[in-house]
């Protein structure tokens, strides 16, 4: 690979045998390199295929005011992030997360640090990624002395998350809100704690992402079989009662009519995590 552009000693711009447009990021692959001249392919550490001009003006704009050891750090934390959960990321979480990294610690060195009013729901719903979220502030105070509060393994979970769903930070954290809302909604519609360890309780959960997922892209369950509908309202009132509770919920706090038949299997799933509750 031929080296087009040098942005700095760690960071060039080539040309592969594709004719693909290239950032590679390495200790040392830019010092004492020209244009025209070959890349020493020992010292790549990261390489960026970039499609989108918006994406390389942010991907060079944070490249150019951070350091290597900033990049590692995230380097480091996204691919332990994968090897836990067992799934490649969004390459856009190396220009999201590093970024967010890279000012968690400078507020921190300055004691300014930022409260997270959804860190109980992300360790509720997210807590995967939130166990990603603590290791990767021990890692960050083990390789820079700073020690970053509890509230930023949520903040960081949120990223990784984002960059596994691919959908949008307000979405996500939309969702956390949600699901912790129609919870507290049963909870008092029935006057009953929840068992969080059950396996419905899970079920439900999982089904509450991928149903505010459908609210969210406008695709909602929309085939209306009236005989299904009528039997699950008179066989389960009392938890189709909940389910328009949640419906109106996410009708008046986002602007989304939620359909019939999504009404009808959120009333299952309530059900489901119900049953032992006496009549």
């Amino acid at each position: 690979m031929v080296i087009r552009k040098i942005m700095n000693n760690n960071v060039v711009f080539v040309r592969d045998q594709k004719k693909r447009e290239l950032i590679l990021v390495g200790s040392g692959i830019g010092f004492k390199m020209k244009p025209g001249m070959k890349v020493d392919e020992s010292k790549i550490e990261k390489t960026f295929v970039i499609c989108k001009s918006t994406e390389q003006k942010r991907l060079v704009e944070l490249l150019q005011k951070i350091s290597v050891n900033d990049f590692k750090i995230a380097d480091y934390i996204i691919k332990y992030a994968e090897a836990s959960l067992g799934t490649k990321l969004n390459e856009n979480i190396y220009i999201t997360l590093t970024d967010h990294i890279v000012f968690a610690i400078e507020r921190a060195k300055k004691g300014m640090n930022i409260s997270n009013a959804l860190l109980w729901e992300i360790k509720q719903f997210y807590a995967q990624e939130y166990e990603i979220g603590k290791h990767a502030i021990a890692f960050i105070k083990k390789i820079t002395g700073v020690e970053l509060p509890p509230d930023e393994a949520g903040f960081i979970a949120l990223h990784i998350v984002n960059a596994r769903s691919d959908r949008e930070i307000e979405e996500i954290e939309a969702t956390a809100k949600i699901i912790s809302s129609a919870l507290k909604i049963i909870t008092f519609h029935y006057a009953y704690e929840l068992d969080k360890e059950s396996l419905n309780y899970n079920r439900f959960v999982v089904h509450m992402k991928y149903f505010i997922g459908r609210v969210f892209d406008g695709n909602m369950l929309n085939d209306d079989d009236p005989v299904f509908c009528e039997m699950i309202k008179k066989q389960y009132t009392k938890a189709y009662e909940c389910a328009q509770k949640i419906g109106v919920l996410v009708q008046e706090q986002y602007k989304k009519k939620v359909t019939m038949n999504e009404i009808i299997y959120l009333a299952i799933h309530i059900q489901r995590i119900t049953a032992s509750v006496e009549k």
